[in-house]
């Protein structure tokens, strides 16, 4: 039986090749266990340093405006709405729905688990990018050094994530690129 859907956006039919469609693959190459095992650890880390009061600073700086909520910044990111605050990282657009980082209820696409669907992917695409220019920023302005000890630690795993490779390596695999683990030497 064939799986594999018919009609798909470009960016989904690129991380469809060469993985299972079955989401309930247990071998961890569906689509949505290959994006969730890079975009939960770094949405994870991202939201404990932007939720920081330390970081507000940086993050007006970079664009970042004060919400109608409690505490949140917001901003508007290639058609998408990217929202900050002490409890949630929201990413909601017009047309694609919300996807949110929630520490105590993870990672959900609309309320509810995450998909690799198109608008799912293209919600996870447009975080990846705003997470990617602003350690940019961060490291053209205030050096590689700082941007690093600003200290991007993943709750799920204890060591320290390097946000800036880690938004490379997810734009691959969102873009269609190798899934695999291997590292050059």
């Amino acid at each position: 039986m064939n799986t594999r859907p018919t009609r798909t956006a470009p960016a989904l039919r690129g991380i469809l090749r060469g993985v299972s469609t079955d989401p309930h693959d247990t071998t961890g190459t569906s689509p949505v266990a290959a994006i969730t095992e890079r975009l939960v650890p770094l949405l994870d880390a991202t939201h404990q340093v932007w939720g920081s009061p330390q970081e507000r600073r940086r993050l007006r700086a970079f664009g970042f405006r004060p919400a109608l909520e409690n505490n949140v910044l917001k901003r508007e990111w290639h058609g998408v709405q990217v929202r900050v605050g002490p409890d949630a990282l929201r990413v909601v657009g017009s047309d694609h729905g919300e996807l949110a980082w929630r520490p105590d209820v993870g990672l959900t696409l609309d309320g509810g688990p995450f998909e690799a669907t198109p608008q799912g992917i293209a919600l996870a695409d447009a975080v990846n990018g705003l997470i990617q220019s602003y350690e940019r920023w961060i490291e053209a302005r205030e050096g590689r050094e700082e941007r690093l000890r600003r200290g991007h630690w993943s709750a799920a795993d204890r060591r320290q994530v390097n946000a800036l490779a880690e938004t490379r390596r997810l734009q691959r695999l969102l873009a269609g690129g190798n899934t695999g683990r291997t590292r050059r030497g």
